[in-house]
């Protein structure tokens, strides 16, 4: 038996089902994490290392940029350095991508309308934990005096609700597309995209009367002028709103890490591995005995569902939504997000966020600000962010498509195909496919370079 052998579940182990097995896994996995650290420190030492500094860093960022950054920027010293506002949105955009990443990098399915599950999610946050239906007064678990006009429960209860909410939608967004591909899927996403935002504009005004249940000029969704205010996040009697610096932040930090753990999950499940089949090539996935129907669907709640729970925790932390956040500029921007990164690979797409994020709303800005020092007749640099975005992205796809953290699947799709090859296949055999079609094309070179006998 080896030294780790004990954390490990064995073959002749019962294996439960459902959430008590998946439970079980991640219990065995918490178990074994210091012997898997051990073995990759002796194996890869530099790269863990480095690895390890990064995670580091990022788990204690709110507190140096609380005790040190933020003080020398108040100081005068000019330091491009995200606030704990900016912190908070970019790992809310982190979450949304990983989402995405199901549908367009898991399963290669291109939705241009995920916006619209990320204000699902916000109104969802908005109708429970608000005093917007003040002729009602529920309160339930949650720390607000009871009596308080409106519905209000706890944020723990809304990001399951949200999720289940943008996930019941993202299923009825795809049941009447599953013939639809490429181009065709993309329009309707992007129909979808734009149609929920304005539904929740206009949804004031509302006289609708059917049964026992009567409305008159009743406003549903706030209009233009939106809902507020929405209770914050509240554990234990700390505040996660705006107001509460960093505590906000690892409370990002803790919805992104769930996230990466039940992507992670999904990838290497079943389930991911049909995703992949059916990005590779649908037909031959159904040939082979994968339900593209069933898979399809839970592409696209799974994915929505991460969207809800990031426009939840939005609406929740700003303490106010309104259709105006929802614009179509939001979908692109994530889809950007994902591709930059690394299309399929989840710490990419992470990356990715938090890269677009950080440039748009706080580097660029802060170049602005130094340009109009110098001269207040040049352009403002913030104004002209999606151009920016854009050409970054033309340049990212001349010299390096796969992203800048690339899955090993996607990257040999797109450089280590050998000619003549088909792309699933390399993509599918991995490495090994790469490097034996190599070898082989070595040794015919070889044999071509010798001289007759």
């Amino acid at each position: 038996m080896t030294a780790d052998a004990r954390y490990v579940i064995r073959a002749s182990d019962p294996v439960r089902s459902g959430p008590a097995g998946w439970l079980d896994q991640v219990t065995a996995a918490a178990r074994r994490a210091p012997v898997a650290y051990r073995e990759q420190l002796a194996r890869r030492r530099r790269r863990t290392i480095a690895i390890t500094i990064l995670a580091l860093l990022f788990v204690l960022y709110p507190l140096i940029n609380t005790l040190l950054l933020q003080p020398l920027v108040r100081s005068g010293v000019p330091l491009p350095v995200p606030d704990d506002t900016v912190a908070t949105f970019m790992l809310i955009f982190a979450a949304m991508a990983i989402g995405l990443n199901i549908v367009a990098g898991f399963a290669g399915l291109l939705d241009l309308g995920y916006v619209a599950f990320y204000a699902l999610g916000a109104y969802t946050a908005a109708f429970f934990a608000s005093p917007h239906f003040a002729s009602l007064s529920l309160v339930l678990f949650s720390e607000v005096a009871p009596g308080y006009p409106g519905i209000h429960v706890p944020f723990f209860v809304i990001v399951p609700l949200a999720a289940l909410i943008a996930a019941t939608f993202g299923v009825l967004l795809g049941a009447p597309t599953l013939r639809l591909r490429g181009d065709y899927l993309a329009i309707v996403t992007l129909g979808f995209g734009e149609i929920v935002p304005v539904v929740f504009k206009n949804l004031v005004g509302i006289n609708f009367q059917l049964g026992p249940i009567k409305l008159e000029n009743a406003n549903l969704t706030g209009g233009a002028v939106g809902i507020n205010p929405i209770d914050p996040p509240s554990f234990f009697g700390i505040d996660f709103g705006a107001t509460s610096g960093q505590a906000a932040v690892y409370l990002a930090m803790v919805i992104v890490a769930l996230s990466v753990i039940i992507a992670r999950n999904l990838e290497r499940s079943r389930m991911g591995r049909a995703w992949m089949a059916i990005r590779e090539d649908e037909l031959a996935a159904e040939m082979m005995g994968v339900n593209t129907v069933r898979t399809k669907l839970l592409a696209f709640g799974l994915g929505a569902s991460f969207a809800g729970v990031a426009g939840s925790l939005q609406a929740s932390y700003l303490g106010a939504t309104t259709s105006d956040f929802f614009q179509f500029s939001t979908s692109i921007l994530v889809l950007i997000m994902i591709i930059l990164g690394g299309i399929g690979n989840i710490w990419g797409v992470m990356a990715g966020a938090l890269a677009l994020v950080y440039v748009d709303k706080t580097f660029l800005p802060w170049i602005a600000q130094r340009v109009q020092a110098i001269n207040s007749d040049l352009p403002n640099a913030a104004q002209f962010n999606f151009l920016i975005f854009g050409i970054i992205l033309v340049i990212m796809m001349r010299f390096r498509p796969e992203g800048f953290i690339p899955s090993r699947q996607r990257a040999a799709e797109l450089r280590h195909a050998p000619p003549g090859q088909q792309i699933g296949s390399a993509a599918t055999l991995g490495e090994d496919a790469v490097k034996s079609e190599e070898t082989s094309q070595a040794i015919a070179a070889e044999q071509a370079a010798e001289p007759d006998a």
